[in-house]
């Protein structure tokens, strides 16, 4: 056989080699459609509902002391437009930056205005300083480690700079900040000049307690009755695992499950509540305060969990846990024990900067009903004190606050829910307590 003979039967070979290895290649392809099926497909949202720092982390009760009066509302508009207005304003901090500490007679005498008039705002848990400087524009270096529960704002003379006063309760340490803004200035002039309109209140607390501002007169509040919608199972499903297509479902008569093998969603129609786990994740990192603020909303922001009004509720460092809580015209609303219908909280815990445990509401409220609607009359401050003394049930000594909290309840299978108004005691410990004596309710309905 010469050369040209055996170039022939190799090429022939290679050629026979080619399209053997080409025919297997394309019948072990899977049809179109498989490949479809088994690609990634993205979570999808649960609404479009995205919130911003200062709409989640806001204070919930507004008071204004001079050195012969305290006031207070429960208005949620005044808090909300002096809110809104501050994320315009520029902020510098003091010289000294953080003051000495105050005896408690020095704090009290500065917070009561006897060197000049002030307002306050008060929020439901300590905040980072570092939030907030997240939260407002700076011209001056703004990192400190510190918390706070109370922002005060001087009442200024014309044209005299603005201050604005971050403050902790519990170490009595404040910072001082500045606002070089004429407009700022006329605001906070101007609630001043309408503290008539507001409520008086009185300073409450026994010796070692934080001062309780408490009104003087009843306070009529408004009820509510909602409808709610049920979130349906799939779409916590699409928005809360990163790919959907590779979640299965088990359905019994006590849940609603999901999972991907490693992580676990739960839903538990009858308590309208949602618990998603990731079991296999483990301590082994550490978000500060202020980063577990920022990551928690991000979370919320990125799967639309914002299916109602929410506040932040509690920061917890040391279990790397944070609560949101339902609120209604800057109230907090509570489940019902008596009539549960549903959590009202929103909760993470995070482990290596990922969600750990999430649990929150199934249910939202959709549509007020307005004919059954209604005003109720709440006790003064006066007749709380009186009421608690004489509840041998409740150390007064163990009261961290008193405010007016919302109780959400129904039947669990029904989509109508109640909204009542109650005043509330929160202990040392965390707890909260409904005082449920003399509210009387007003059947003429709302204005």
């Amino acid at each position: 056989m010469n050369k040209e003979s055996i170039k022939s039967v190799l090429l022939t070979i290679l050629v026979a080699v080619s399209l053997f290895f080409t025919w297997n290649l394309w019948n072990s392809q899977p049809p179109f459609e498989e490949l479809q099926n088994n690609s990634f497909v993205e979570s999808v949202p649960l609404s479009n509902q995205e919130r911003e720092l200062y709409q989640v982390i806001k204070p919930n009760k507004l008071f204004l002391h001079t050195s012969q009066q305290h006031y207070g509302t429960f208005d949620n508009q005044y808090v909300n437009n002096l809110w809104s207005e501050m994320q315009k304003w520029d902020y510098s901090l003091s010289s000294e930056r953080i003051s000495k500490t105050f005896t408690k007679e020095d704090f009290t005498s500065w917070i009561h205005g006897n060197d000049e008039a002030k307002i306050e705002l008060r929020f439901l848990d300590v905040i980072p300083f570092e939030t907030f400087a997240t939260m407002f524009k700076w011209e001056t270096e703004s990192t400190l480690d510190i918390s706070f529960d109370r922002i005060y704002l001087n009442v200024p003379q014309e044209k005299e700079v603005q201050k604005v006063y971050f403050v902790s309760s519990n170490t009595q340490k404040i910072v001082e900040t500045s606002v070089n803004l004429t407009d700022a200035n006329e605001f906070v002039a101007e609630i001043y000049k309408q503290r008539n309109e507001l409520s008086p209140f009185f300073a409450y607390g026994e010796e070692g307690n934080v001062e309780i501002l408490l009104p003087e007169n009843e306070v009529k509040v408004d009820s509510f009755e909602y409808v709610t919608d049920e979130i349906d199972g799939s779409a916590f499903k699409n928005a809360l695992f990163s790919n959907p297509q590779n979640v299965k479902q088990d359905v019994n008569s006590l849940r609603n499950r999901y999972t991907d093998s490693w992580r676990e969603l739960n839903l538990y129609s009858s308590e309208h509540k949602v618990e998603f786990v990731n079991p296999t994740l483990r301590d082994t990192s550490f978000l500060e305060s202020s980063a577990l603020v920022s990551q928690s909303i991000d979370y919320l922001n990125d799967h639309g969990g914002w299916t109602d009004d929410y506040l932040l509720y509690k920061i917890n460092e040391l279990n790397q846990e944070i609560k949101y809580i339902m609120s209604i015209q800057s109230i907090p609303v509570f489940e019902s024990d008596e009539e549960f219908f549903g959590p009202t909280i929103i909760s993470q815990q995070w482990s290596q900067n990922e969600i750990s445990i999430y649990k929150r509401p199934s249910y939202q409220l959709m549509k007020n009903i307005p004919t059954n609607n209604y005003t109720v009359t709440l006790m003064s401050g006066h007749e709380l004190v009186n009421t608690l003394s004489q509840d041998s049930s409740i150390d007064i000594k163990e009261v961290k606050d008193m405010y007016i909290m919302y109780e959400l309840g129904g039947e669990t299978d029904q989509r109508f829910v109640k909204i009542t108004p109650y005043w509330c005691v929160e202990l040392q410990d965390g707890r909260v307590l409904k005082i449920d004596g003399q509210q009387r309710g007003d059947k003429s309905g709302l204005e």
